[in-house]
């Protein structure tokens, strides 16, 4: 579904990724970890053709990035933002959110599939009559999912998807995500500060410390301790009681 060779990033004479290769399979959750600033987030909005400054080879399901057109590109990859708050028109129903990208790339029954995606969310069709200030966090969160959706797009990056969110409604979120997953044969990219997150929800991971990869680790791998790099040692002793399975079973 991805392949990435040598991808470098950069933003005037800062360097924001460097050399960074890798491959995500068709229906794999894969998930970019490490402190703030590694660059895990420039890869995503790279993906999705957001940045303009870049080097290597970048392809989608085959579709080479600079190559593929951008309607295809935008049907076939959509992103989740972190922060449900700001990635919502303020002025726009929540109707008229999800439909919004249905109508620009003439998708047939735009409204008829919107009351689909609320459903498919967990909300109600009388929600895509409220504005977004009228939702809690989590309701505006399932929104922005249920926008990315709307194209039936094969593959969701998703950017701290739950960071800005309560823990108890990151649960809901996240099992949410999974189920889409399964129901609906996506390929996930997930950036994510939290291990927990990241070993719950991912089959694989990438460790990130500035703008290079450190190393690639299996979720099984994570859980075990199995790791080569100091780096990655360090990130998973600060976050190893969250990484016992069975808190992860009661937590999530």
């Amino acid at each position: 579904m991805i392949r990435i060779e040598n991808l470098t990033v950069c933003f005037g004479s800062a360097i924001a990724v460097r050399y960074l290769s890798l491959s995500v399979a068709p229906g794999e959750s894969f998930g970019l970890v490490g402190e703030s600033g590694s660059g895990q987030s420039t890869v995503l909005r790279t993906l999705m053709g957001l940045n303009r400054g870049w080097t290597g080879t970048v392809s989608l399901r085959g579709i080479g990035l600079r190559k593929g057109r951008r309607a295809e590109l935008v049907r076939l990859a959509q992103m989740v933002f972190q922060n449900p708050y700001a990635s919502l028109h303020p002025r726009y129903t929540i109707g008229q959110a999800i439909a919004e990208p249905m109508r620009i790339n003439r998708l047939p029954d735009p409204d008829g599939r919107t009351v689909e995606l609320l459903e498919m969310i967990g909300l109600t069709a009388a929600h895509r009559f409220r504005l977004t200030h009228e939702l809690s966090g989590g309701q505006r969160q399932r929104v922005a999912i249920a926008r990315a959706l709307s194209l039936s797009p094969r593959l969701l990056l998703l950017d701290e998807p739950t960071s800005a969110l309560d823990v108890s409604v990151q649960a809901k979120i996240l099992n949410l995500l999974n189920r889409l997953r399964r129901e609906l044969d996506l390929t996930f990219v997930i950036v994510s500060h939290d291990l927990a997150v990241i070993s719950y929800m991912c089959d694989r991971l990438m460790v990130m410390q500035n703008a290079s990869s450190v190393e690639t680790l299996t979720g099984e791998q994570l859980r075990a301790g199995d790791m080569q790099a100091d780096y990655t040692r360090t990130l998973f002793l600060a976050s190893h009681r969250r990484l016992k399975v069975a808190q992860l079973g009661d937590e999530f």
